[in-house]
């Protein structure tokens, strides 16, 4: 009997870190597959601007010595590059693409920015502006993109120029660009204007890959502490005959290592929610861990007064807490779905 306990932890242990390690996989997922056009996930502050490509002008200017204007035939004659860059949404979706334009810095060079500037902005034709500080916009692998995929930009990917900017985060690939400004102050673009990062960078941590890992460790503890509870709760008999290290001991040291890691993480995942976007609860996904938070916070003041006289509160603590890691399994279902919305 003892052995078939043994296995029945294994197997049960083995299933909750697969489970755990599927979302921490779907989260952080690399994408290294391009993604085709049609498929490609979409992000503006409003309708598609609708160009010609024989009246299209580029305009670069401000802080240079040489200003200058290129037209759409001017920018394809123009040395290219080509490279294929993941686009990551900082509200979740991503996709990777091969796109072709021209290198951002070799314009730069050739309008001679002064050595006053500061920022390089990006104004477009739906209203829409971001910058990138003149260092990071003379970076390696920052171009203006006139395709993607082998052929010339979809119009509600920006034609007929985008900023691709790897490793940072969508909203600094501003779409639709028709003048690029160099100015000598901290230049606050459109969604800077409301708190997000001005530095979007992103970063192993800022990516939401330890969020993730460590919401998938949470939901093995919470399970481990649910079945716990179970097997130590009255008028339970079939739950006593799980294995003995389901023992009331080891649900309390269980659970306080679930709880401190869903209050560390929820902390964590705020601090870096706060920092890019400037506020929180923005989304059902946000909404949602909150609430686990807080009939988390029940479970375990539900839970003190039983380590005296269990029977009281016993069926308080079980609901709140089984509340909370229900919620808990909904808010990395949402964080998945996030991903493909």
């Amino acid at each position: 009997m003892r052995f078939v306990n043994r296995w029945s932890v294994a197997i049960l242990v083995a299933l909750m870190v697969i489970i755990a390690g599927v979302f921490v996989g779907l989260t952080v997922r690399p994408n290294p597959e391009i993604t085709p056009n049609d498929q490609f996930f979409k992000v503006s502050i409003g309708p598609t601007p609708v160009f010609n490509a024989s009246t299209y002008t580029l305009r670069i200017d401000g802080l240079v010595k040489q200003p200058f204007e290129l037209n759409y035939s001017e920018l394809k004659s123009l040395p290219n590059e080509s490279e294929i860059v993941t686009l990551s949404c900082v509200t979740g979706p991503s996709a990777t693409a091969n796109w072709t334009g021209v290198s951002l810095k070799s314009l730069l060079d050739r309008a001679q920015v002064n050595d006053t500037a500061i920022d390089v902005i990006f104004l477009c034709a739906d209203g829409y502006s971001t910058s990138l500080t003149v260092s990071e916009a003379s970076s390696s692998g920052v171009i203006l993109a006139y395709g993607m995929n082998g052929v010339s930009l979809p119009p509600d990917q920006g034609f007929p120029l985008r900023v691709v900017v790897p490793n940072n985060w969508g909203y600094k690939w501003a779409k639709w660009v028709t003048h690029i400004e160099i100015v000598d102050t901290d230049f606050k673009g459109y969604w800077e204007r409301v708190g997000w990062a001005d530095n979007a960078t992103i970063t192993p941590i800022s990516d939401w890959r330890v969020h993730a890992a460590l919401l998938s460790v949470a939901a093995v503890l919470g399970g481990f502490s649910a079945l716990s509870g179970l097997r130590n709760a009255e008028n339970a008999d079939r739950a006593k005959r799980l294995p003995r290290i389901f023992a009331s001991k080891y649900h309390r040291y269980v659970s306080l290592a679930y709880y401190l890691l869903l209050f560390g993480t929820f902390l964590f995942w705020s601090s870096q929610t706060f920092a890019l976007r400037g506020s929180l609860f923005y989304s059902l996904h946000g909404r949602i861990a909150l609430l686990t938070v807080i009939f988390a916070v029940a479970g375990i003041i539900s839970g003190i007064p039983m380590l005296a006289k269990p029977p009281k509160w016993r069926w308080f603590h079980w609901v709140t807490n089984m509340t909370a890691y229900l919620l808990l399994l909904a808010t990395m279902v949402l964080g998945v779905l996030r991903l493909f919305t």
